[in-house]
């Protein structure tokens, strides 16, 4: 699932019917009453505007797949797949110099699969090669498109909950060290925000419990070898924490932001796991 954009917070072409005419001074799009925005902010395929049917160019059929697609499905849709509507629907649904759509009328599947018998416009969205560091990157003035890229550059490392744009943000903070993760407080919904750490309620409680701050926590997921030691993690939660070495990772902008490992302040159960019980018990069984 996608981080969160503000463009779904701020837009305000959702509301159809959608009307397209040519007139003498250019193609307008209008959303219901107001002009619909080219959207070059999501991504600027053509600073010239609009135009649909067959005989419009890949560029500005382009644009106004984007400008159709933002407002209904969100900025990630409309990047991925505005080549494909712009050739199955700009193109051969909207014939006349004038129309009139509302969103139910394009959200057929087919308007997005790509047939062997059609010729497509490239998708230009950029890859994450082809978008700059982040650390040369001006995040207030880049479109959505290169703020894609960006994140699947830095998925690795890059937070995911919440907003996408202020995560590659708090990134670069933790990169210059004006924000420090290791010193954060441990909550139930920071933890339960943690990929990968499906963990039952009482585990993760027991987490939050024993220690002092995630800097602590993550030493101890990434580092101790054995989870199920501690008072109140059965095995199968050792198993879901293990999973989320990731998910701290990514929260802490990078494995060398964790702390080192001190297995001394970790307060470990007196008496064997289930795990090695049952070991022990097929050892004497054996003799």
């Amino acid at each position: 699932m996608p981080s969160k954009t503000d463009y779904a917070r701020k837009t305000k072409w959702k509301n159809g019917p959608y009307r397209g005419q040519r007139g003498v001074g250019g193609n307008v799009v209008y959303a219901d009453t107001s002009l619909l925005d080219k959207h070059l902010f999501v991504h600027n395929v053509s600073p010239g505007g609009f135009d649909w049917g067959q005989d419009a160019s890949d560029d500005k059929a382009g644009q106004l797949a984007i400008a159709l697609l933002a407002p209904w499905k969100g900025v990630d849709f409309a990047v991925e797949n505005y080549h494909l509507f712009a050739e199955n629907y700009i193109r051969r649904e909207l014939r006349e110099d004038t129309w009139e759509v509302r969103t139910r009328d394009f959200r057929n599947k087919d308007h997005f699969t790509a047939y062997a018998s059609r010729d497509y416009p490239p998708n230009t969205a950029p890859t994450p090669g082809d978008v700059p560091e982040l650390e040369d990157t001006d995040l207030d003035s880049i479109t959505y498109a290169e703020e894609i890229a960006l994140a699947e550059k830095y998925k690795e490392v890059l937070w995911t909950h919440g907003n996408r744009r202020d995560n590659l943000r708090r990134l670069l903070r933790i990169w210059d060290g004006t924000e420090t993760p290791r010193d954060d407080s441990i909550s139930s919904g920071t933890l339960y925000r943690i990929k990968g750490l499906n963990i039952p309620s009482n585990a993760r409680s027991t987490l939050a419990r024993e220690f002092s701050s995630m800097g602590d926590l993550a030493a101890w997921v990434l580092y101790c070898p054995n989870h199920s030691r501690m008072n109140g993690i059965s095995s199968t939660s050792a198993e879901g924490i293990k999973k989320s070495r990731q998910g701290f990772i990514q929260y802490f902008g990078g494995e060398e932001f964790i702390p080192e490992y001190d297995h001394s302040e970790v307060p470990l159960t007196d008496s064997p796991t289930r795990d090695e019980s049952q070991q022990t018990l097929n050892t004497l069984s054996d003799l």
